[in-house]
């Protein structure tokens, strides 16, 4: 199985990785994923901090291949980690914030704010608004009255949130496109 909509290079690395999980290296990875050996190098650098995988050689020459085996496999989505191999909690609130939104139907931002977060992963009211701004531009969430919003049932691409980058896009990756891009006109030049 591989999961639906876009697929990130995490996410085409994670699946070569569930495919050859007793024996795989880095130059496998990169054959099967078409993902650059940097990005494949940082990212089982995480994995391997995490717990995920685990070492079976040791290097001993340059030209000797390091061999991997996948330990925890936590399923088809991949692990977001910080380059520790701690969860990247920024975005385990994003999918708490996108999930909760479904869940609760009308909501306000305090509301969201309040039952998205959790003790290990408090969320901040700017973190929400801001959030639910972008949703409202791409047009997942519509203001139903004076701070209360909804999200659009029938604009619910997928259980993967949709990304608000940081040039004021959303790039959802359920779909795997960019929906809404904030215009840029000769002004703001």
């Amino acid at each position: 199985m591989e999961s639906a909509g876009g697929r990130g290079s995490f996410q085409r690395i994670w699946e070569a990785i569930r495919a050859r999980r007793e024996d795989f290296t880095p130059f496998l990875l990169h054959s099967d994923s078409g993902v650059a050996a940097g990005t494949i190098g940082n990212y089982l650098s995480a994995l391997r901090r995490g717990g995920y995988i685990e070492r079976l050689n040791q290097r001993h020459k340059a030209a000797d291949q390091q061999h991997f085996k996948l330990v925890k496999d936590c399923g088809i989505e991949y692990p977001r980690l910080n380059a520790n191999g701690t969860p990247n909690l920024r975005e385990l609130g994003t999918e708490a914030i996108w999930r909760t939104m479904r869940i609760i139907g009308e909501f306000s931002v305090r509301e969201l704010t309040n039952f998205a977060s959790t003790p290990e992963r408090p969320l901040s009211q700017d973190t929400v608004k801001l959030y639910v701004r972008h949703m409202v531009h791409a047009g997942y969430v519509v203001r139903t009255s004076a701070g209360r919003y909804r999200i659009v049932l029938a604009k619910y691409s997928g259980p993967r949130p949709p990304v608000v980058g940081k040039a004021s896009y959303v790039y959802d990756p359920n779909l795997d496109k960019v929906v809404w891009e904030e215009s840029v006109n000769h002004v703001d030049l």
